[in-house]
């Protein structure tokens, strides 16, 4: 520690280019923050928690194809089925067609909704408000947090999908999972449509995990031969499948990732040369007072390090800062979006790894300096 004071003297003796280079490696760690982050929750989206005991009905051929109604009474005379019910995705257009404004809406089976959806909470006459209103609708806590919304507004969403623009009432603020969704009446849709009969998904409950594959195979079994064939497939599945529609996000995020890790390294350690070469006759002198090489090169290393923590913490905790603050989820794509504690950790982890490399060669040319070579250059 006592020669803290040092490194800490030499860090600031040029304090342009000590502050250029812990701005470049704040910006890059905040970078590689949110990159890792958006993996995290990407991976987090395939594990469902609560939803052991839920499956999901869809069409074989694609999410856009839907099915008849009547297959819902069918699927519930499945042995191990406890409830079914329709969810569709409404898709629309909340004030105005921004990314800002976009969030999950889904038109559903309101009595059994909840019931459904075990892990999620609402109060008692909240959700006995929303049974009963035709034209009511429930949210999750993230959206009233959002918008500011209150219990007995009224917001108006403007259909994309659907020739139909839903008049609703907010009724109730749920919590559970996933708090960036509204869910309003099945029939409401219906109703406008002329009920036309058909559904997008079937969400069930069933009695056991370990009934599930039974499940799942006799129902696609069932409607194999149907003009509407199903996939039938567990609700961390049926998430997991939006993820691999983006193709290897994950593998070109991470690529991305390497490149800004390469890259910083490269002006780091340029810097930490610049600077070395600069204090070669200082080096000479220090080894002239009895400082060891050895000494020396953790003196360098020690100053490249320091730099490099002080971005690391400071691109981290502000990544971290900053979403957790706007409540940021990329336009509702990624729901629950934040930094954790473990991508901080690995983010100040790379930072003191970028410290070390860039600041070794330097350091290593600086501990085999001679002296006689060192003192010559001021002549």
């Amino acid at each position: 520690m006592k020669y803290l004071r040092l490194v800490v003297k030499s860090v600031g003796r040029n304090k342009r280019r000590t502050v250029l280079t812990i701005l470049s490696i704040t910006v890059s760690i905040f970078l590689l923050a949110t990159m890792r982050s958006v993996i995290t929750t990407l991976n987090a989206a395939s594990e469902v928690s609560g939803a052991e005991t839920r499956l999901v009905v869809r069409r074989n051929t694609s999410l856009a194809d839907d099915m008849p109604e009547a297959y819902r009474e069918k699927i519930a005379q499945v042995p191990g089925v406890i409830l079914v019910c329709p969810v569709d995705w409404f898709g629309g257009i909340y004030k105005e067609d921004k990314l800002e404004n976009f969030f999950a809406q889904f038109h559903v089976d309101a009595n059994i909704l909840f019931d459904v959806l075990g892990e999620y909470q609402i109060d008692a006459d909240q959700l006995a408000a929303f049974k009963r209103e035709r034209a009511a609708a429930v949210a999750g806590r993230k959206l009233f947090e959002k918008f500011g919304w209150k219990i007995g507004d009224v917001i108006e969403l403007k259909g994309t999908i659907y020739p139909v623009n839903p008049r609703l009432t907010l009724r109730g603020m749920f919590t559970g999972p996933q708090e960036e969704a509204l869910y309003f009446h099945r029939e409401y849709v219906e109703e406008a449509l002329g009920r036309p009969g058909r559904v997008g998904t079937f969400t069930l409950k069933i009695d056991s995990p370990d009934s599930a594959p039974r499940i799942m195979e006799t129902i696609d079994r069932m409607f194999a031969n149907s003009a509407a064939p199903t996939k039938t497939e567990t609700e961390a599945a049926f998430q997991a499948s939006f993820v691999s529609m983006l193709g290897n996000i994950k593998g070109l995020i991470s690529g991305i990732g390497m490149v800004v890790i390469f890259t910083i390294t490269i002006i780091a350690a340029n810097t930490m040369a610049m600077a070395t070469r600069e204090r070669v006759t200082e080096v000479a002198v220090m080894k002239a007072l009895g400082f060891k090489p050895g000494l020396i090169l953790v003196l360098i290393l020690a100053e490249s390090i320091l730099i490099s923590l002080i971005g690391g913490i400071v691109g981290s905790l502000g990544a971290r800062t900053i979403f957790r603050f706007t409540g940021a989820s990329m336009g509702g794509f990624l729901a629950n979006f934040s930094v954790t504690t473990g991508t901080v950790v690995l983010c100040l982890g790379v930072s003191l790894l970028i410290g070390f490399l860039s600041g070794g060669i330097p350091a290593w040319s600086a501990a085999r300096v001679r002296i006689v070579d060192g003192l010559r250059q001021v002549a």
